[in-house]
């Protein structure tokens, strides 16, 4: 037989891999190690599960609820708000705060099993059952310490050449949400202009403020104080100061919407411009100057009735009503209307409306557009008009944490 003998000094070693090569194995190393971890990392689990008598199911996190409804924010059909009679179990672990119609408060998970609806307590022990006809409202359980949260838009428009304008719009809130009270701050600033320099005649200059503080008395009732004050030129209006107070209703209060209507009683002073110390220029025309000033003429035209005083004190009763409205987790709607008569005389009235439209845009980036109406049903003489109407559109930031 013949054999053959191998030299092992005579062996060629095997040839390492290229750089090249080196490269590939690197690479598909790192794909399989992120494929890997993709397939054994935990997926977040879905907290809530709705399930419908029908058999359908709807997964997601519990967000409010109603004695009629339940909004649960599904990730696939986004908030959906269902009848808790189409509603055959519910499982979560979110916590809410439910309120009943009494006042009390109840901090928990949610559940419901066999027609009964029960939360269990955050604190522990044995679940409490809720009736749906004393249930005023379910929202996301409260901090025991209030928390701030608010915003501040900015809108401004310029225009230079045939055109010298500018406008500048400041509005800002500020909110600060317990349990069971609530303080909320605004402020708002406009000044617009039209041309420059000696030729600038300001064409619209207003500033107020606002603070309201309510509490929750019993059941859906509360109570309120708040205070205003304005200043606004063009109107002849020095000052206005209003200080008062009242009760109301909370007729819708869930984590989605508030309606509220309330009635008070509250101490208006106003101090107003004296018009024989304003004294009134006429633009001349110069070769280096602009021709043909156009004066910027009102919209409107001094009712028969005036204010022949520079002053006015009256004790009015303001009613009223305000709403808040959250469309999604970004969009949110507010809107007050309140008139204000004077006691001693009901034709001597104030109207005042606020609605604001907000899209967050990130997490401190805001959307805001703005409308504004002050209405005096007996304005001042000196040629101001009983209404005044502001719309404002800009962007703003935003911040707080707490319950908006």
């Amino acid at each position: 037989m013949n054999t053959t003998s191998i030299d092992p000094l005579t062996l060629t070693a095997p040839q390492q891999p290229t750089s090249t090569c080196r490269r590939r194995f690197a690479v598909s190393g790192i794909f399989i190690l992120l494929f890997t971890g993709v397939l054994f990392t935990p997926t977040a689990a879905v907290a809530d599960s709705v399930v419908l008598k029908n058999g359908d199911t709807l997964t997601g996190q519990l967000v409010s609820g109603t004695g009629s409804d339940l909004v649960i924010n599904s990730a696939l059909a986004g908030r959906v708000s269902v009848k808790w009679t189409s509603i055959a179990q519910v499982t979560s672990t979110t916590r809410l705060r439910a309120t009943l119609t009494d006042g009390r408060t109840i901090d928990g998970t949610l559940a419901l099993a066999n027609g009964r609806v029960t939360m269990q307590p955050s604190g522990g022990g044995a679940p409490v059952a809720i009736e749906l006809a004393s249930l005023q409202g379910i929202g996301p359980e409260s901090s025991s310490n209030p928390a701030w949260n608010g915003a501040m838009n900015v809108g401004s428009n310029v225009s230079r050449g045939n055109s010298e304008t500018s406008t500048l719009v400041v509005y800002s809130t500020a909110t600060r949400k317990g349990p069971r009270d609530r303080l909320g701050l605004s402020g708002s600033f406009l000044r617009s202009t039209d041309g420059v320099g000696a030729d600038a005649i300001t064409t619209a200059r207003s500033a107020r403020g606002a603070a309201r503080y309510d509490h929750d008395l019993s059941g859906s009732l509360f109570g309120f104080g708040f205070t205003e004050v304005a200043n606004d030129p063009i109107q002849l209006l020095e000052l206005r100061t209003v200080i008062g107070g009242g009760v109301g209703t909370h007729v819708a209060k869930t984590a989605v919407t508030q309606i509220n209507f309330y009635g008070g009683l509250s101490y208006a002073r106003d101090v107003y411009t004296d018009t024989t110390t304003i004294t009134t220029t006429t633009t001349t025309t110069t070769t280096a100057g602009r021709s043909g000033r156009v004066i910027p003429q009102k919209s409107g035209t001094p009712p028969s009735v005036v204010n022949t005083s520079l002053s006015r004190s009256v004790v009015e009763l303001p009613i009223g009503q305000d709403l808040t409205h959250q469309f999604s987790d970004t969009v949110s709607l507010s809107e007050a209307l309140q008139v204000a008569p004077a006691v001693n005389d009901f034709k001597n009235y104030r109207v005042t409306f606020d609605l604001s439209l907000s899209a967050q845009l990130n997490g401190w980036l805001q959307w805001n557009l703005s409308v504004w109406d002050r209405y005096l049903q007996i304005p001042p003489a000196g040629g101001a008009v009983q209404n005044d109407f502001y719309v404002s559109t800009g962007l703003g930031i935003t911040f707080g944490q707490g319950n908006r």
